[in-house]
């Protein structure tokens, strides 16, 4: 759940900046809830099926939740 969380709090971040380059202003929290609102649930289903769940480098590419990852090294 710990990995999970920070993954989903980096792809919100990523998703915040990405908005805020586009409106160029910062979108502040209104934006996270949306996301929230709109995404979670996409987002978990697509974390527990991404090799990224049980990769040791969750924590530079985990955000994406690629079920097939080039990067894919197994937890020992």
């Amino acid at each position: 759940m710990q990995r999970f969380m920070h993954v989903q709090i980096r792809k919100i971040e990523i998703d915040k900046w990405c908005e805020g380059c586009r409106i160029e202003q910062d979108p502040d929290r209104p934006y996270v809830v949306e996301w929230i609102r709109k995404n979670a649930r996409l987002f978990r289903s697509a974390w527990e099926t991404s090799q990224c769940r049980s990769c040791r480098n969750w924590v530079e590419c985990g955000h994406q939740a690629l079920q097939n990852c080039m990067n894919y090294s197994p937890d020992e």
